[in-house]
């Protein structure tokens, strides 16, 4: 099953703001019953959501500029409720995504229950095919039949190899014994700090972006190691930016300013805790209302906006050992609104700061770097 959707951009000058159209295009010959529909929606201003039925998960996100070439998406689908979810930074360019199934036969390598204590069993599972020759390791190695109980008394990795005269599949699938602790917290309060700073200059324009957070998310589990943020917040954001605009040959001057409280609506903190591979990753986004204004001529206009002082993402990294809080600081890249990252980012992620960017004041190799600093606490 082929589910496209086309992410267009359009501008409309003489102020740089750009408002997206979004367009889905389905279906692909696959009975519905049997194939996942893919869904996509904004989370204002500046992030594209994902998301498709959590029963579904041998199906995968992937992406392409061209429709000739496609590759995976490297953010890891979140479970959120019932359904599976990849946010991404909004771009300024066409784009295309669909899902793909990882497994033709719809059918995945699995641990069933996933975690269990010491002394419990978990079943592996697969669907076996006549002619494949199947062999689980650590363990029996060839079995018959599709499933086996195993009983490991630590966390241990199994795969599951299949092979005939034509080659060698293999997969994975984790059973995780006596999980670390921090999956066991109930909740998390998770506390961030940033500070961006950047002036650029382009032949017509003068920028000037100021971003600050120091805010605290309550966390609460959605399970299997995810904890997101449910509303509870305290702490300020701050933005003062400020652009000018001549190319034209009249100067128009956009200044976006505000100081507060997180916006819950547009707010996010999701962390994830990977026991098996001991590691922790987060991503993050901090907003704040504030006043848009535009000058020119002498004549200017205001109105309320919610901006984004900057969203945060920080890939797997190692749990510490012997404590309970998961602290860090980093000096993270910033990249602007035409790159979907692979790597720890940060992006301001905002109207003028994305003018940066798009009238060509700076490049993600120019841009200078957030510092950013954080404490995730097990709260009750």
């Amino acid at each position: 099953m082929n589910v496209y959707v086309t992410v267009i951009e359009s501008t409309n000058r003489p102020v740089k703001r750009f408002f997206p159209l979004l367009c889905v295009v389905t279906l692909a010959g696959v009975a519905e019953a049997a194939s996942p529909t893919l869904s996509i929606s904004r989370i204002p201003p500046a992030s594209l959501q994902f998301s498709w039925p959590s029963n579904f998960v041998d199906w995968q996100l992937i992406s392409s500029t061209n429709l000739a070439t496609w590759q995976s998406v490297t953010q890891v689908p979140l479970p959120l409720g019932n359904a599976l979810v990849v946010l991404l930074p909004l771009t300024n360019k066409s784009g295309y995504f669909r899902l793909q199934q990882t497994n033709s036969s719809g059918c995945v390598f699995r641990a069933t229950p996933p975690v269990i204590a010491s002394g419990a069993s978990s079943v592996l599972s697969w669907c076996p095919v006549a002619g494949l020759t199947y062999r689980v390791s650590p363990g029996p190695g060839i079995v018959a039949g599709g499933s086996l109980s195993v009983s490991p008394t630590v966390t241990t990795l199994y795969m599951l190899t299949a092979s005939n005269a034509l080659g060698v599949v293999t997969n994975f699938t984790p059973v995780i014994v006596n999980p670390c602790g921090f999956a066991n917290a109930s909740n998390w309060n998770a506390t961030l700090n940033f500070t961006y700073n950047q002036a650029a200059t382009a032949p017509g324009f003068n920028f000037t972006v100021a971003r600050t957070a120091s805010v605290t998310f309550h966390l609460t589990p959605f399970g299997g190691g995810i904890f997101a943020f449910d509303g509870t917040a305290n702490g300020t954001v701050s933005i003062n930016d400020n652009e000018d605009d001549s190319s034209s040959g009249t100067l128009i001057t956009t200044k976006v300013v505000g100081t507060g409280p997180l916006v819950p609506a547009v707010s996010t903190f999701v962390l994830s805790i990977d026991c098996v591979h001991g590691t922790y990753n987060f991503s993050a986004i901090a907003a704040v209302d504030g006043t848009e204004t535009f000058i020119s001529e002498g004549m200017s206009s205001s109105s309320p906006t919610t901006a984004i002082a900057g969203q945060v993402a920080v890939l797997p990294r190692a749990l510490p050992v012997g404590v309970s809080t998961i602290t860090g600081f980093a000096t993270l890249p910033t990249v602007g609104p035409f790159t979907i990252p692979t790597n720890d980012y940060f992006t301001p992620n905002d109207v003028v700061a994305n003018d940066m960017w798009v009238d060509g004041a700076l490049t993600d190799a120019t841009a200078a770097p957030a510092t950013v600093s954080w404490s995730l606490t097990p709260a009750p």
